[in-house]
């Protein structure tokens, strides 16, 4: 798989690189062929081992504040899974008992909560508000339960917490899921906003599966009633990693995956109305489709019906546009009016 890996990354540049989470794993690959790291690759690396300082340090205090079970999901976990630890750590997701006591003795403990996160509402979202310690620029997220496709039976967290092992980073108390466990955890998670919107969400997920146990990972994604999504996710690792075949979904929501690049307006929303029927079953995917169907429709929590018609006719003007360029535009013009 990490022969893969260097493949991929031979056939990138280093925009594309960083993009997708790829930095430190690069940073080894220049360095072994004797190359200069470029700027934002040299920039990717320094942070990954800064990350890779403060985590121990940040979880301690979280363990220190917090006296119930407490699971770390990826982050350091994976990043052991990595040669040379060479991957990057933006933030830290642990998943508590209780959530809303952690969070309630993290703010005690001199946590803060981060400033202008994106507008969600915490008091029902996975995760709680993330907080930071002061002085330390690795976000700390407290989750209710581990990320999880909508629509989707999500999985027992007492069994999560039950097969859980302590996590080897020298901080008492810390739990780290079973391996196979957290191959569907991290799998699950791929299926975000842009389902396996960076490379590295792939290389995540291959890292925690063995050939020889993949027979037991489908199983246990079959009694998680997680097999469609599951199987989708290894199809589109073993392409861009270890030369499978191209799954078919690749032709229609996700072909901005082979080339890597960032999805278009267009594409983006045909992720939302297709990538259903990738992840559950036609009545639940059709239930599901409709719900994005809806959301595209109707204007957003911070909008009114003027500013989602104006969001509309851009999109329409400009349906070939990369996502972040039609976001970024949209919120200049928001900040205009205000």
């Amino acid at each position: 798989m990490w022969e893969g890996v260097d493949r991929l990354l031979d056939r990138l540049d280093p925009q594309l690189i960083g993009d997708h989470g790829l930095g430190p794993l690069a940073a080894r690959r220049y360095r072994e062929r004797g190359e200069e790291l470029p700027e934002r690759i040299f920039r990717e690396e320094r942070a990954a081992r800064a990350g890779a300082l403060v985590a121990p340090v940040l979880l301690a205090r979280v363990r220190n504040a917090y006296d119930g079970r407490l699971l770390l999901l990826k982050g350091p976990e994976l990043t052991r899974r990595y040669p040379g630890g060479a991957r990057t750590v933006s933030d830290l997701d642990v998943v508590a008992e209780d959530a809303e006591a952690a969070q309630a003795a993290l703010l005690a403990a001199g946590f803060q909560e981060v400033a202008d996160t994106p507008p969600l509402d915490y008091a029902r979202h996975h995760h709680l508000h993330p907080l930071v310690w002061p002085g330390l620029a690795l976000p700390i997220e407290v989750h209710r339960r581990p990320m999880w496709p909508a629509g989707l039976p999500e999985p027992s967290l007492r069994e999560v917490f039950d097969a859980a092992t302590p996590a080897e980073l020298g901080v008492d108390g810390l739990l780290v899921p079973h391996r196979h466990h957290h191959a569907l955890l991290v799998a699950a998670h791929a299926w975000g906003e842009v389902p396996m919107r960076k490379a590295r969400e792939l290389v995540d997920v291959l890292a925690l599966v063995d050939d020889d146990e993949r027979g037991e990972l489908s199983e246990l994604a079959r009694r998680w009633r997680f097999e469609r999504p599951w199987r989708k996710t290894l199809a589109a690792a073993d392409w861009l990693l270890r030369g499978g075949s191209q799954p078919f979904f690749l032709h229609t929501w996700g072909r901005h995956l082979r080339n890597l690049r960032e999805p278009t307006v267009l594409e983006m929303h045909l992720q939302e109305w297709l990538a259903p029927f990738s992840l559950a079953p036609p009545r639940t995917a059709l239930r599901l489709s409709a719900a994005a169907l809806l959301r595209d429709i109707r204007p957003q929590g911070h909008e009114n019906w003027s500013d989602k018609g104006r969001r509309a006719v851009r999109a329409a003007l400009h349906p070939l546009a990369a996502k972040s360029s039609h976001e970024a535009g949209t919120k200049v013009r928001r900040r205009g009016a205000e």
